[in-house]
């Protein structure tokens, strides 16, 4: 069974884990993290190493990878870590639920996390580092550039482009054949109709209290 050490501490290194312990055939034998961060030298009863010292810890020609940190500063954190570990001497592994459906013929990159039921169509090219949340909706053809984060259900329809380092809210909405620029930011609920700038930010349309009570509506 291959050896894994996982950088990071919080929920997302978490979820990270409970996928590897349950839906993998990698055994997670450690933690990392950056030396300012290290909140306690255990996480599930295994060691966190200062990621400064994880070399010899954990040396790369014995452990595999995966950065799983979420989208911090816009996804730049998780990007310098997969250039530092990949520099330092590590491979870093995928994670694909067995309960996602992902076509055969897919590109995938490195480092990248696909969720529960996430299903992935025909044609889509994704890049390195990209976090797939659960119950994603990914078209035909879609490009998807490096360090991207996707929050639960996010539905992307086909032919679209989105640059890297992008975050997506949950239950955002991508229109076939739109182009979503570099670091950008969908928020929660968000539907995208047309092309995006980089470093654009757009929030979902909030919620509107109706003057009615729900016993009222002719539900049913």
């Amino acid at each position: 069974m291959e050896k894994v050490i996982i950088f990071g501490n919080k929920s997302t290194a978490r979820g990270i884990f409970f996928c590897l312990k349950y839906y993998s055939d990698y055994e997670v034998v450690g933690f990392t993290v950056d030396r300012e961060y290290l909140e306690s030298d255990s996480l599930f009863q295994l060691p966190v190493i200062p990621f400064d010292i994880i070399e010899t810890a954990f040396p790369p020609d014995k452990h595999k990878m995966f950065i799983a940190v979420g989208y911090v500063q816009n996804n730049k954190i998780r990007k310098e870590r997969y250039f530092r570990s990949k520099e330092m001497g590590y491979q870093l592994i995928n994670i694909i639920s067995p309960k996602s459906i992902i076509h055969p013929e897919t590109t995938l990159g490195d480092n990248c996390f696909i969720g529960h039921y996430t299903i992935i169509s025909h044609g889509a090219k994704i890049g390195n580092n990209v976090l797939f949340g659960h119950g994603c909706m990914i078209g035909h053809d879609v490009i998807i550039g490096e360090h991207c984060f996707f929050s639960d259900g996010v539905s992307v329809a086909g032919s679209v482009n989105i640059g890297s380092c992008c975050f997506l809210g949950m239950h955002s909405t991508i229109r076939n054949k739109v182009s979503i620029g570099e670091e950008c930011v969908i928020g929660a609920g968000a539907v995208i109709l047309e092309n995006t700038e980089d470093r654009s930010v757009y929030l979902g349309e909030p919620a509107t209290l109706l003057p009615i009570s729900s016993n009222e509506l002719p539900l049913g």
